[in-house]
């Protein structure tokens, strides 16, 4: 006879699945499939059901070591009781994913935050090689077309760094009014500003850089120098998004206080 489950292991090896449902019991052993599947697929809600009658304690318990992240007693066999039961398992196999994406948001933002601080807490060096690694880490971090720092003069806006695309580069290497900017609102308002899931940014809507250049999302926090605003650390991207986890909000906040001490001491020199 086929081994429990090998032609579900088949199908998982070869198709991407959000999570899996697993009846119980199931010929050769439904903690042993868990086991298999488990085994190669660390990360993968699995939700087991089991009717009433086949309720077992110790069963159960033999379920959740062997990797499963929830389990349901379905109802009766009647047509009401098939039918609620479907939409409980539907319920928990929506509540498993969600776990799951939600520890996974949480996992990479703890990696992402642990890697800008080790890049904003390196070893002293002098600052355009500072600057250089800190937006290299940002633009890696965020996966975005352009990661740059700003140098805000009066009403006048110009990037003193960037790593991103050749044609943002390019783009970005000029003096730009700040009202064309999307910066004017982070420094007007002093604080971390992200464009909404339109590309827009509060009340201005979209503001004329990013229309020319076809900016979806914008995310920029203030930079200060001797308490005294210097300018913008921000990241921008061509790609549209919901909007920026905390996370990112936070990463960005941490190396824009990072820079602040680099160039301050840079200047005392």
């Amino acid at each position: 006879a086929e081994p429990c489950g090998e032609t579900a292991l088949d199908t998982l090896g070869h198709e991407a699945y959000d999570a899996i449902a697993v009846g119980h019991p199931l010929p050769g052993g439904t903690a042993d499939f868990v086991r298999r599947v488990r085994g190669g697929y660390l990360d993968l809600p699995i939700v087991t059901y089991a009717g009433e009658a086949s309720f077992d304690g110790q069963m159960t318990r033999a379920l959740f070591r062997a990797g499963v992240t929830d389990h349901l007693v379905a109802g009766g066999a009647s047509d009401d009781g098939v039918e609620s039961a479907t939409a409980a398992l539907i319920d928990r196999l929506d509540d498993a994913v969600e776990v799951f994406h939600e520890r996974q948001r949480t996992h990479r933002g703890a990696t992402a935050l642990r890697r800008l601080g080790d890049t904003i807490t390196g070893e002293p060096t002098e600052l355009g090689a500072a600057i250089d690694g800190v937006l290299a880490a940002l633009r890696a971090t965020y996966d975005v077309d352009y990661a740059g720092l700003a140098r805000i003069a009066g009403d006048n806006f110009r990037f003193v760094a960037g790593d991103g695309t050749a044609e943002l580069c390019d783009a970005f290497d000029r003096t730009l009014p700040l009202e064309e900017t999307y910066c004017k609102t982070t420094v007007g308002e002093g604080r971390t500003v992200t464009s909404d899931p339109d590309g827009k940014v509060g009340d201005r809507g979209r503001p004329a850089v990013g229309r020319r250049l076809g900016l979806e999302c914008y995310l920029g926090t203030p930079v200060y120098v001797d308490g005294e605003p210097y300018g913008t650390l921000c990241v921008v991207d061509r790609s549209r998004r919901q909007g920026f986890a905390q996370w990112e909000r936070t990463g960005i906040e941490l190396a824009a206080g990072g820079l602040g001490p680099e160039v301050a001491h840079d200047r005392a020199k």
